[in-house]
């Protein structure tokens, strides 16, 4: 079994949170993350975990389909985030900005990342999928890099 098999299986029945950097890979097919990322994303659609995200990582995955004025994109983006019983988008509450802030305090994560955290933890998520290494995990949150998903040969043959 492999590493994100393994991932899986313990994220069943769980919720999980999407940062924006996972999401952006999986729409820009960007690889070598797609191959490991589109399993999660399949993995999600047929409901063996709950997926999450937040207001601003949908707006961090829209920006460059606007600053490129790409119609196609743009749709295709919306088109993303609309889909019922996929992915339940949470919104930034005056509230979990306090938190967020709070948060940033504690571990001198940025603000942004305290934010996707804070947004995690009230959503109830147990994991947070992002390959941003400044995001740490907490008590209440296991973060998971997608770099250390990557399968990589490490002894090539002679």
């Amino acid at each position: 079994m492999g590493k994100v098999d393994e991932l899986i299986e313990r994220m069943q029945g769980q919720g999980v949170y999407f940062d924006a950097n996972f999401l952006i890979y999986f729409f820009d097919k960007r690889e070598p993350y797609f191959s490991v990322i589109s399993q999660i994303i399949v993995a999600c659609d047929r409901r063996l975990f709950f997926g999450y995200t937040g207001d601003a990582a949908v707006a961090e995955l829209m920006v460059y389909p606007y600053r490129t004025k790409n119609t196609l994109e743009i749709t295709r983006g919306k088109a993303f985030f609309a889909r019922e019983n996929f992915l339940s988008i949470m919104p930034h509450s005056t509230e979990l900005f306090d938190t967020a802030s709070r948060l940033r305090v504690e571990t001198g994560m940025k603000l942004i990342d305290s934010l996707h955290c804070a947004t995690a933890v009230k959503a109830g998520c147990q994991f947070l999928i992002t390959n941003d290494k400044g995001i740490r995990s907490t008590d209440d949150l296991e973060v998971v890099l997608v770099n250390d998903l990557l399968m990589f040969d490490c002894f090539p043959e002679s």
